[in-house]
């Protein structure tokens, strides 16, 4: 794993330190009910989002026929929005929640660059390569594939270290 906010970002732990003291942490923190449902909210936003983009890589690459590239897009595009919106809203309010925790855990900091990373690749390079030649698609569909599952193992990676 990289090394975590802590040793990459000495500056950042004012931030967090204060984030942790704002009503919203308070609030999520209050009563395990408020975290919980935000969880759940999240891993339903994520659910729709990944099975959206899995539909799409996968007519990409020549799993899924019968729909074109773009009627698969278009058909989904609100499905990728939505639940990337949900995702980092619900997101957000869960580091809110516990900044200090995610400041030194060694597996937020790749969770949020492979973030970055895959809505920075989804919205640029992945809508001209799904248009592309079969063979630039196939490779753009894989990069989108690897990036949202390191997101996932990233993410999944905080409740261990």
């Amino acid at each position: 794993m990289q090394p975590s906010f802590a040793h990459n970002f000495p500056g950042l732990k004012p931030l967090f330190q204060w984030l942790s003291t704002t009503r919203i942490s308070e609030f999520m923190r209050a009563d395990t009910w408020q975290f919980a449902i935000t969880e759940t909210v999240h891993l339903v936003a994520l659910a729709v989002l990944l099975g959206s983009i899995l539909l799409v890589n996968f007519q990409m690459l020549g799993i899924l026929r019968g729909w074109s590239s773009a009627q698969m897009r278009r058909t989904l595009a609100p499905f990728i929005g939505g639940g990337l919106i949900g995702m980092l809203v619900t997101g957000a309010l869960l580091f809110i929640s516990e900044p200090m925790k995610y400041y030194n855990n060694d597996a937020f900091l790749p969770k949020m660059v492979f973030l970055a990373a895959a809505i920075l690749y989804h919205f640029t390079v992945y809508r001209k390569a799904a248009t592309a030649p079969m063979l630039v698609s196939k490779l753009a569909a894989i990069v989108s594939l690897a990036l949202w599952f390191s997101i996932g193992a990233a993410g999944r990676a905080i409740a261990f270290v």
